[in-house]
């Protein structure tokens, strides 16, 4: 098995008990999660603020303004049912069967070990080796800066995601299949913040004016196109021929801006800043990287090919669609 990344992943904590509020962030620092504290009234609104959860920590006796904190769980599970939640008991009764469907781990308080468990089972169930993750960065990046000469392109700490929700208003899909892997690569960003980094000037000399939504819609394909031809010449062989050919359907929810592909693994996520350092106030475009790997996902084969393979870096050339 090839050495993995320890990716880290934003967790909705909703935990009232001081005690077990301390212990919960303790763990939460030794499991790699990032914590977004809030209470009973905030959580539905964080909701809608972070669309790049990995789960929610719930103590069953949080306080509420209306119904309980089982009630609470079902709102966030109808809005967001591919959120696992992690739900701190503090009662002796059983769950309903509804309210089973609605939490994916119950824990009792001071059971951390089977909390550890269902974190590493539910949130970090996919490996991605550190090869692959830094790879990925680097030929990202380069592809980004080819693309936006004029900007200063700085990527995030890489971490995994269950949420399904899109980041911003422009999307890109585009397949990846090699030899260990089948799924796809997404780039989302607001197109508001992409036209504004145009006008300042990120890009080639001349691109600007009056920018449509199409033009704007080219220029994030053309960077997927360049970051997947980057990827097709490092990590896909001549002949990458997966053997399941399998397919799902992919679900696309304008209205609530939800995308599904068929799959409840987590999804390796990227942010990627884009700032321009001759005027360093301005705020920053933001650019998110998903990479799903829905279809066949197998490390233990990536390992063996990198370890096959000679060493190449990307080259850069643009892959026409």
């Amino acid at each position: 098995m090839t050495e993995t990344t320890s990716l880290a992943a934003k967790v909705l904590l909703l935990e009232h008990d001081p005690g077990q509020y301390q212990a919960l962030l303790d763990f939460c620092d030794r499991m790699g999660l990032m914590v977004l504290p809030r209470t009973a009234v905030d959580a539905v609104a964080t909701l809608g603020q972070h669309k790049d959860l990995g789960g929610v920590l719930l103590a069953e006796d949080l306080p509420c303004e209306e119904g309980d904190a089982l009630s609470l769980a079902a709102t966030i599970h109808r809005q967001r049912p591919e959120l696992p939640i992690f739900l701190r008991r503090t009662r002796t009764q059983p769950l309903t069967e509804a309210q089973e469907r609605t939490i994916r781990h119950a824990w009792s308080t001071g059971g951390l070990q089977t909390l550890t468990e269902s974190v590493q089972h539910a949130i970090f169930s996919l490996r991605y080796p550190t090869a692959l993750v830094d790879g990925v960065v680097e030929l990202t990046c380069s592809a980004m800066r080819s693309m936006f000469p004029h900007a200063e392109v700085r990527a995030e700490e890489p971490y995994v995601v269950h949420d399904r929700i899109i980041f911003g208003q422009v999307s890109t899909l585009i397949a990846l299949e090699s030899t260990w892997c089948r799924g796809y690569m997404m780039l989302q960003t607001e197109e508001h913040a992409l036209r504004q980094g145009l006008l300042q000037g990120f890009g080639y000399e001349g691109v600007g004016g009056d920018l449509n939504f199409r033009e704007l819609n080219h220029v994030l394909g053309e960077t997927t196109n360049l970051i997947w031809g980057a990827f097709k010449n490092r990590y896909i062989p001549p002949k990458a021929f997966t053997s399941q050919q399998t397919q799902v359907p992919i679900v696309i929810n304008h209205e609530h801006k939800y995308i599904s592909f068929g799959s409840q693994d987590p999804q390796l996520c990227v942010r990627y800043q884009l700032s321009d350092p001759r005027r360093p106030g301005l705020p920053p475009l933001t650019i998110v990287q998903r990479l799903i790997f829905n279809l066949h996902w197998s490390p233990e084969e990536f390992a063996e090919f990198a370890s096959s393979a000679s060493e190449a870096g990307p080259t850069g050339e643009l892959e026409l669609f």
